[in-house]
């Protein structure tokens, strides 16, 4: 329990989690009621000196390296540290080495990572970061997203311990991106060799949210499903192929200064690949217009978790890909007329809506506009959120529909004094050129 930043020896009562699932018997409550009562009104801390405390190591033996690396593995599995992939053992030189990605002292708090109420620290992202593979350069990135998950306005506390099956959406902009090489063109979601930071990230992140924020499938997690990503999604905006005229999501979205270092974060729990793209005989005018409806239809869905984000939240990203956001603009389109018209066009008939229970739902969660007929299924046009990233090529568009999160969140990138040095380093280390 000192993880959680309660006493070691705290007073506890312990049920099994299937007590709590739906027409379970809980009469075993009524019968620790004294336990209860006992440990609110009798129990003292032994140690009243506030603060993390440093664990011991944990040594792991093997006849020879690749036996004591599957015998941590085994640990991990068994201890439930695993994601069922191969772990890099976090020790103690390599834990140090990740934290020449901050200039912060490693004991340096984050936040508490719910449900379990895990306290997250610099050494805790290090630790996760170095268990996924990950490299000094990442850390600065990994921190802001850890830091925009655990803001409030994302309540990371519903979504982490959902039924529904929930992924985080990380994107980020600023020259940062580029220089860890974390991709933004074809494969952005991975797997990718070349651009390795995304899923080093990404896994990181699953580490904290099981590890650390307890979100073990049916036990701190209630995804009747799974999210399908060990990674999740880490991945960077094309900011070289925004079309004239068009600012880079972190600017436009979430008013940060262009060409700044930033992440935002959304919760996904579905994906469409979209063919947008005609046959060939059309006009690019009627290619343009027939895409974006297609597009409307995806989004235009019952989708009653993303009911929470109404008002102020996004129903969804949609990746654009710079080839087919430069053609939409050199027809006259821009960001905010393309959210116009999919805003427009992805309305619901009321008749729909009642036909398949989403008033009550609406009415439970308080959306907004719901007296509007057809129904939208954001407050406003300006609430969907395009980002220009993906393989530069015609045929298709993404959308990531919105689940539990309330609002889209963002952090600042803050990097280390000697980031230079750590750019440097990857380059020279991994083989390639971050500025190429």
């Amino acid at each position: 329990m000192a993880g959680l930043g309660f006493a070691p020896d705290i007073a506890m009562v312990v049920f099994p989690i299937e007590m709590f699932l739906v027409e379970s018997d809980i009469s075993q409550v009524d019968r620790e009621v004294d336990r209860f009562v006992e440990g609110v009104t009798r129990w003292r801390p032994t140690q009243s000196r506030a603060g993390t405390r440093e664990l011991p190591m944990l040594k792991v033996e093997g006849s020879d390296h690749s036996a004591a690396f599957s015998n941590f593995n085994a640990m991990a599995i068994r201890r439930r540290w695993g994601d069922g992939l191969p772990l890099v053992p976090p020790t103690e030189d390599l834990v140090s080495w990740i934290l020449r990605g901050a200039d912060l002292p490693r004991e340096t708090p984050v936040g508490k990572f719910m449900p379990r109420g895990g306290i997250v620290t610099l050494e805790t992202l290090a630790v996760s970061l170095a268990m996924a593979g990950g490299r000094p350069e990442y850390l600065p990135i990994l921190h802001a997203a850890v830091r925009a998950i655990l803001d409030p306005a994302l309540e990371h506390e519903g979504w982490q311990a959902t039924s529904s099956s929930t992924f985080p959406v990380v994107i980020v902009n600023g020259p940062a991106a580029r220089e860890v090489r974390l991709n933004s063109g074809f494969g952005l979601l991975g797997p990718d060799p070349r651009h390795p930071a995304g899923a080093a990230i990404g896994r990181a992140i699953r580490l904290l949210q099981q590890n650390v924020g307890g979100a073990l499938p049916g036990i701190g997690t209630m995804a009747m499903f799974g999210a399908m990503r060990y990674t999740n999604a880490v991945f960077a905006e094309d900011e070289e192929g925004l079309p004239p005229g068009w600012e880079p999501f972190n600017a436009d979205y979430m008013g940060c200064l262009k060409g700044s270092n930033s992440v935002a974060v959304n919760v996904a729990s579905g994906a469409a690949n979209i063919i947008r793209r005609g046959i060939g005989s059309e006009t690019l005018e009627n290619e343009a217009s027939a895409s974006l409806y297609r597009i409307a239809t995806y989004m235009k869905a019952h989708n009653a978790n993303c009911l929470a984000a109404h008002r102020d939240g996004t129903p969804g990203i949609l990746l654009l890909s710079r080839t087919v956001a430069n053609q939409l603009a050199s027809l006259g389109w821009t960001r905010r007329s393309i959210q116009a018209y999919l805003w427009e066009h992805s309305r619901i008939p009321r008749s729909e809506l009642e036909r398949s229970g989403l008033v009550a739902w609406m009415e439970h969660r308080g959306a907004g506009r719901m007296q509007d007929d057809p129904w939208p299924i954001t407050n406003a046009p300006e609430n969907i959120a395009i980002v220009v990233a993906g393989g530069s090529h015609p045929t298709h568009a993404f959308w990531l529909q919105t689940s539990i999160a309330k609002k889209l969140t963002g952090a600042q990138v803050e990097l280390p004094a000697k980031w230079d040095e750590l750019i440097a380093d990857g380059a020279r280390e991994l083989g390639f050129d971050p500025g190429a």
